[in-house]
């Protein structure tokens, strides 16, 4: 079952940073990154948006970026860490557990912890740069990609729903 939604944001009023964490957590609750459905009103309109192989500006691009995913992730399973504001107080900093099965013939499996460090702009409340960070080296990443993944993809190990 979906969270239940949030209250919609008016434009223009600020957001608390108690307000931003509580919103936030019913984001990653929604998998955002994944699904591409997420709250808009929370980010500036020139957002930053950057991961270990590319920055841009534009929360409409990373929306459309999100969206292109089902081509290429045929399952996947997040687990939030931890959704904290920093002790400076100007952003706040999350960490999940990622795993993807790809949509490639050999159906690989890449997994390990992501980060976003959410910087928030002072007069607004809203974020304004959203940074990646990922606890694989590149080489570890790309070798994922390219070994098989296992026969029962990410339910593999798990139990079938009770009827």
């Amino acid at each position: 079952a979906e969270p239940p939604a949030a209250a919609p944001i008016a434009p223009g009023v600020a957001l608390s940073k108690e307000e931003l964490l509580q919103k936030l957590q019913g984001e990653y609750a929604n998998e955002y990154f994944i699904s591409g459905k997420m709250d808009l009103a929370l980010y500036t309109d020139d957002c930053l948006f950057a991961d270990p192989f590319a920055s841009f500006r534009g929360k409409e691009r990373f929306v459309n970026n999100l969206q292109n995913l089902p081509l290429f992730i045929s399952e996947s399973e997040t687990r939030l860490i931890s959704l904290a504001l920093d002790a400076t107080g100007d952003s706040i900093s999350s960490r999940v557990m990622v795993k993807l099965q790809l949509n490639l013939p050999w159906k690989p499996v890449i997994a390990w912890p992501w980060g976003v460090k959410h910087v928030l702009d002072a007069e607004s409340g809203r974020i304004c740069e959203h940074i990646e960070s990922w606890e694989v080296s590149p080489g570890d990443g790309v070798a994922q990609v390219f070994r098989p993944g296992p026969p029962g993809g990410l339910r593999q190990g798990k139990r079938p729903p009770p009827e």
